[in-house]
């Protein structure tokens, strides 16, 4: 008998992810533990491969089974985490190494990394004419390079390179290499002080005296005199106070180590750039709550007192207390010795989130999101793990914090699409805190003040607990909103006369406004006059945006010669699909003509036209390419804050959440721009972006207005918003699903096909579409299902990757995901070695431009 090891193995495709068995050699027997990551070999050639340990057991060692390699990282995985991802990789179908991957970050994962490099003994100017002229293509990028990964191959060539490189290997010209990767072990800090005996003489002023004579240095007895003045101190702060640099402090240590005057230690460091916040922030006491607050509080703690898994939904108009609610429900759990996870949708709210916090909990809170470096993470991670963090705030990836006793986990701002992954595993963290409650006997709680349909449809039918907040807290007032018709104004402007008055008044009276447009860049596109086409990127089926390089370079400018000449030096083209960027052309790709119109109206174009017309406000623009670098989300919403500006314009970061009392005016330049596109939520996200953004003003003791600007004026979703009916809206929009069969009321599936080749993807959505015929008619006959498609997806190429689509309205029960995880495997392994080709899957997907037209008739398999 032997100790087994059940392991999945990472970045294995779809249909190979399943537990594999290796024997435990002897010496590893006590070592190896659930949880863990090792090395495994894997394969016909015995690739190195990172594996996580997911059960051991007792057994016999068959022929042909392999031992493991090594045990790379210990106790990776807890018990919960192991059927966490589990779930994860059955819910969502995706591998348990993509699972593994959302749930720990990566600093904490070990890895084997393979890379090609050219032989060092390979004379790299001379090609021999035995090579294939695809393998002379990858002689040459590989040439000038260290080591060439699998990834930027890929990335370079759009063909199918296998055949090539090992053309390379065969002729001794190039190898495969691979390399382990081991967890980082974090930081530690030196701390020095007085050795025992030494300490037991510190007050005796003739003995240190004593000591120091017999140094031969002054430093050295410099160094000793300031030990006796404090317990422990670390080393470079040591060396700074003494005035010595770093070699000959440490020389200078040195000796009183040898002669055992002094003593040093190591302390774990984490990196936690927050932790300041947590120090400078003043500790406040908890807010009074009002009679409807303190009722919707007693609610919430007597579903958490049941011990049994709850869901409730927090649905409050905009102002009305409900971050007060949800800290007075996170303080009953913490004292009972439970933790707390609490997401927020965007990054740019989680510096406010973290100031309220740091003021009530200190450096009990751990954050976890995407602009936090890789240690940064990967120390919270570790604090949170530790037991030293108990309130864990964060955005979407946060829900997977390694808690040990979650009492509740709180969704703010639950009805944002942020919450869905785009990316595998494609989650929803709506999903995984259900689920972790479940495991934790927790209570989630879903906050907002335009909840989901879906949720609040959950709320109605008795499967979530609804709690109301129906009045504003304190004596703040909902703001007044004005619905102006801009059909009537010029369209070369973004700001409407009556917003233009009320700006002025706000300047005048000591108040701020906010701009909200929902689109970044310049110009929305360029279009040639001729021949009326669009400037597109070469890599993807869109137009590119004109960006400007410099605020304000195009505030003089005027349509004469002179025009495309300062566009062309001020300015660069986008894709905000892959990022691709060039120069305007001098003519027209097309039909090779020198007239362009530059069309549509971004943030850039906003901005400039607003301090053209106001040229005493100060205009503050928060959008994707001004919050690029580390903490800029808090950089300027702290100038706004402090007064440093008149008016923040951005996009949608500058409508959720935020709390800022001197705003008096909120402005929608296009109310429009949501309402039609071909995504069947475009109402209830439109309702609920107009309803976030209004509820920005009037937050303090300045009456608040908002001004919607648009073309519709009578269209009754933004009426609905204008007035904050989210009940009137629900009915009209929960009416309008139910007649349609869109969620709640089912599921939706979509099966993108992606290739290189778009006569290969072509073939294969057939072969696709047949199998799945196939499925339906025999095997699978008891599934449910109205299937749309194949067609293509409504930004057909993106990087060169051709897509098509299929659409399933279903009910995604085990049976569904039998099917579909069935489909993924058998069609999977067709398409596994053909490059750029894949086949994820997205369940109730997020991604707005998604869906076409509903088809009332659609064809039923």
């Amino acid at each position: 008998m032997a100790k087994l090891a059940y392991v999945y193995i990472f970045d294995v495709p779809y249909h190979a992810d399943r537990l594999y068995t290796y024997y435990v050699p002897g010496d590893m027997e006590n070592s190896i533990q659930r949880g863990d990551l090792a090395e495994v070999p894997f394969g016909r050639g015995n690739r190195r491969m990172t594996a996580v340990v997911f059960r051991l057991e007792d057994g016999e060692i068959t022929d042909g089974m392999k031992p493991v390699s090594a045990v790379t990282a210990e106790d990776v995985l807890s018990e919960e985490m192991l059927g966490l991802c589990l779930f994860v990789k059955e819910y969502t179908l995706c591998t348990y190494g993509d699972a593994v991957r959302a749930a720990v970050p990566s600093a904490a994962l070990s890895s084997v990394v393979q890379y090609y490099r050219i032989r060092p003994e390979t004379d790299r100017d001379v090609l021999p004419d035995a090579l294939s002229l695809r393998a002379r293509e990858i002689f040459l990028f590989m040439r000038d390079k260290k080591r060439v990964s699998r990834q930027q191959l890929t990335a370079e060539f759009t063909f199918d390179f296998t055949a090539a490189l090992q053309q390379l290997i065969k002729l001794n010209l190039a190898e495969k290499c691979t390399e382990s990767k081991t967890p980082s072990a974090g930081i530690t800090r030196t701390l020095v002080s007085l050795h025992p005996r030494i300490a037991e003489r510190a007050g005796d002023d003739s003995g240190i005296l004593a000591l120091c004579h017999s140094l031969r240095s002054e430093n050295q007895r410099h160094m000793l005199q300031r030990l006796t003045e404090s317990s422990w101190i670390e080393e470079k702060e040591l060396y700074s106070l003494c005035g010595v640099s770093a070699q000959t402090g440490k020389s200078c240590l040195k000796v009183l180590l040898e002669r055992e005057y002094a003593m040093t230690a190591s302390e774990e460091v984490y990196r936690n750039p927050f932790a300041e916040e947590g120090e400078t922030v003043q500790k406040s006491p908890p807010p009074a709550l009002s009679d409807e607050q303190k009722q919707a509080l007693a609610s919430i703690t007597a579903l958490y007192e049941t011990g049994e898994p709850k869901a409730v939904l927090l649905h409050g108009v905009t102002g009305s207390g409900k971050t007060n609610v949800m800290l007075a429900a996170i303080d009953r759990v913490l004292a009972d010795g439970r933790g707390v996870i609490l997401l927020v949708p965007e990054i740019a709210l989680t510096p406010q989130t973290v100031r309220i916090f740091s003021a009530r909990y200190g450096d009990r809170i751990a954050v976890i999101h995407s602009s936090l470096s890789a240690g940064e993470r990967f120390d919270a991670w570790r604090r949170i793990r530790d037991g030293l963090a108990d309130v864990v705030i964060g955005t979407r990836s946060a829900v997977f914090a390694p808690l040990p006793n979650i009492g509740m986990i709180l969704i703010d701002e639950e009805h944002e699409y942020t919450y869905k992954s785009e990316t595998d595993p494609k989650y929803h963290a709506h999903d995984i805190a259900r689920y972790r409650c479940r495991d934790h006997n927790a209570v989630m709680l879903l906050a907002s003040a335009t909840p989901s349909i879906s949720s609040y449809y959950k709320a109605k039918k008795g499967q979530y607990t609804l709690v109301e907040l129906n009045s504003r807290y304190g004596n703040a007032r909902l703001p007044e909103v004005e619905i102006c018709d801009m059909r009537g104004e010029s369209s070369a402007m973004p700001i409407g006369a009556v917003l233009a008055s009320r700006m002025m008044e706000d300047k005048q009276n000591g108040n701020q406004s906010i701009l909200f447009l929902n689109r970044r860049g310049y110009n929305k596109f360029v279009s040639c006059r001729s021949c009326g086409k669009s400037i597109q990127c070469p890599h993807c089926s869109v137009s590119l945006t004109y960006h400007t390089l410099k605020r304000g370079s195009l505030n003089s400018t005027s349509e004469d010669d002179g025009y495309l000449h300062t566009r062309q030096q001020n300015g660069v083209l986008v894709c905000h699909m892959c990022g691709y960027r060039t120069a305007v052309p001098d003519t027209c790709p097309v039909c090779g003509k020198p007239h362009f119109l530059f069309m549509g109206c971004g943030t850039q174009k906003a901005e400039d036209d607003v301090e053209a017309m106001f040229p005493d406000l100060r205009v503050l623009r928060m959008d994707f390419d001004t919050t690029q670098t580390k903490f800029s989300h808090e950089a300027l919403l702290k100038q706004f804050r402090d007064g440093e500006a008149d008016v923040l314009l951005g996009t949608q970061m500058v409508t959720k959440g935020h709390d800022f009392p001197k705003v008096a005016t909120v402005g929608v330049l296009n109310a429009d721009g949501s309402l039609y596109v071909d995504d069947y939520r475009a109402n209830e996200r439109t309702f609920a972006m107009l309803t976030q953004v209004i509820g920005r003003a009037g937050r303090g003791d300045v009456p608040g207005k908002a001004i919607i600007q648009t073309w519709n004026p009578d269209n009754e979703v933004l009426r609905q918003a204008a007035t904050q009916d989210y009940k009137r809206f629900y009915e009209g929009e929960i009416r309008l699903r139910e007649a349609l069969c869109y969620p709640p009321f089912c599921d939706m599936a979509v099966i993108t096909l992606s290739a290189y080749d778009e006569g290969y993807l072509g073939q294969a959505v057939v072969r696709m579409q047949s199998q799945i015929r196939d499925y339906i008619n025999v095997e699978f006959r008891d599934v449910q299902m109205v299937l749309y498609g194949p067609f293509e997806a409504p930004v057909y190429r993106v990087q060169n990757l051709c897509r098509m689509r299929f659409v399933m309205k279903c009910r995604l029960n085990k049976r569904t995901r039998a099917f579909i995880e069935q489909l993924m495997c058998v069609f999977g392994k067709g398409i596994a070695h053909t490059p750029g080709t894949k086949l994820p899957v997205d369940a109730n997907p997020s991604d707005r431009r998604l869906y076409v037209t509903v088809d009332l008739n659609p064809s039923t398999i």
